[in-house]
């Protein structure tokens, strides 16, 4: 009698085991097929971010070279119009070229002084504004790369949650039907 007792709980075995291998694999197909899934919404995320940045960073580098063309044609239009003001001088002044020349070469190195002070301080002004532009890119990219470490490390956690889950169904498993 013992032995058809032990007959049927090996066959009551076999039954559990075929069912438990039968329901693992769908289980383990869903849980690849989930972290495929999260893996590229994370990569379709980071791309989206970056073409972000990029269309940022190309707006920026627009608007400097716009800045740029702007101050070079001011610079070009201020130098024409003092060339053609010493020319109007010179030409009424004939006589006083001597008197007015020196007066001119005073202007001339003040109005110089002048353009190069304010050059100066465009100068420093974009310079200033640039290093603004990257530190603030830099730390939106620092922030970014954190952020996708967090969201990387929580779907990490998440994986490692479902197959612990999994190992402890089957430690159960292994437990109830020995």
């Amino acid at each position: 009698m013992s032995e058809d007792r032990l007959l049927e709980r090996l066959e009551k075995l076999e039954g559990v085991v075929e069912t438990t291998v039968a329901v693992l694999p769908p289980l383990i197909q869903d849980l690849s097929r989930r972290i495929d899934a999260l893996r590229e919404e994370v990569k379709a995320e980071l791309r989206e971010r970056e073409a972000r940045l990029e269309e940022r960073f190309h707006g920026l580098e627009k608007r400097i070279q716009e800045v740029e063309t702007k101050l070079e044609s001011r610079i070009q239009n201020l130098e024409a119009r003092l060339g053609r003001q010493i020319q109007e001088t010179e030409t009424r002044l004939g006589t006083r070229i001597q008197e007015v020349e020196a007066k001119l070469d005073r202007q001339i190195q003040e109005t110089e002084a002048q353009l190069e002070a304010r050059i100066h301080a465009v100068e420093t002004k974009l310079e200033g504004r640039i290093q603004e532009v990257e530190n603030r890119l830099e730390a939106q990219i620092l922030a970014l790369c954190q952020e996708m470490k967090a969201e990387i490390g929580s779907a990490f956690t998440r994986v490692m949650l479902y197959l612990t889950a999994v190992g402890v169904v089957l430690a159960l498993l292994s437990v109830f039907f020995r």
